[in-house]
């Protein structure tokens, strides 16, 4: 009989706990040829979280507690789960159930078709603000060019169910900057998607805000691409064509100011303008040392060689 892990990264969640494992426990009844474990990574949450989670182990086993020893973001709870679930099959969902639980039966339908990775997609962003659906929409077009042969699926999160093989594969892959919504399509393998709507949040508020949003984004393309390495340069060579030109045709007038001054067609620019021309180039000059110190950082990141989380305390 095959194992299925659930992966639950937890911050500052103690009001959903009750609600979460009421609807978890209902659901995870009602499927059969599986034997369960519900890996609960808790992220250094300053709330009750442990300890409510403590409460519930001891009337479930099938409960299994890491907690870090400091919020070490979403992501590195994500990979900590990978690294401590020992199910065949194991789907990544957050407690806050606006991944609806229910999906889990269309995931494993699937995944019993042969399918190695089965994306949950959400199909509804209306209860999104609109700033929200204006900026998850450009973020998807943005990575969908950038990431070239790797193809990171629209309105697809970290709710997916995943084979034992491909974690693997990706628990194998050395980098520590990790971003799973892009390193699940790089692993490729056989895979499905199934639709579903998100819920509201029945409690509580939720911890994703538009920081960790936009860090996520440029997390998401530094790590899919070095396109954007390859923009300074064009555009300093887009800048240094134009001076060319510029300069080419100051001295086709100068010529003709020498032999024809009556036929000249005299430029006045004035300061003005000529100082909004050198804060254009300066702005892009500027611009591209952002991009390239971004790429710089993660290098840093890497070669410091740290952990991407650290295990305080292990229930299992």
């Amino acid at each position: 009989m095959k194992k299925l892990s659930l992966i639950v990264p937890m911050y500052n969640e103690e009001e959903m706990i009750p609600l979460f494992f009421e609807k978890i426990n209902e659901v995870l009844s009602k499927i059969e040829n599986y034997t369960k474990e519900i890996v609960c990574v808790n992220d250094g949450s300053k709330d009750k979280t442990l300890e409510l989670l403590k409460q519930y182990k001891k009337n479930d086993n099938k409960i299994h507690i890491v907690s870090f020893s400091r919020n070490f973001g979403h992501e590195a709870a994500v990979a900590a789960g990978f690294n401590r679930a020992l199910g065949d099959v194991m789907i990544v969902m957050d407690a806050d159930l606006q991944d609806p639980p229910e999906v889990i039966f269309d995931l494993l339908k699937k995944y019993d078709e042969g399918y190695k990775i089965v994306n949950a997609k959400r199909v509804d962003r209306k209860s999104d603000s609109f700033l929200k659906r204006t900026t998850a929409e450009m973020y998807y077009k943005l990575i969908y060019k950038m990431s070239g042969k790797i193809k990171v699926p629209e309105n697809v999160g970290n709710y997916r169910l995943m084979d034992r093989e491909v974690v693997d594969k990706i628990n194998a892959l050395p980098e520590k900057n990790r971003v799973f919504r892009v390193l699940v399509p790089f692993a490729g393998y056989k895979t499905a998607v199934v639709e579903f709507v998100r819920a509201p949040r029945p409690k509580g508020e939720s911890h994703y805000n538009y920081k960790s949003m936009f860090k996520l984004a440029g997390d998401s393309i530094v790590s899919s691409s070095v396109t954007p390495l390859k923009w300074p340069l064009k555009w300093s060579l887009g800048i240094g064509f134009l001076t060319c030109i510029g300069l080419l045709i100051d001295l086709i007038l100068y010529i003709c100011h020498l032999c024809i001054y009556k036929f000249m067609i005299q430029f006045n620019f004035g300061i003005f303008t000529i100082i909004l021309f050198m804060f254009l180039c300066l702005s892009i000059i500027l611009f591209a040392i952002g991009i390239i110190g971004e790429y710089l950082a993660r290098i840093m990141i890497e070669s410091q060689d740290r952990p991407v989380y650290i295990i305080e305390e292990e229930l299992n």
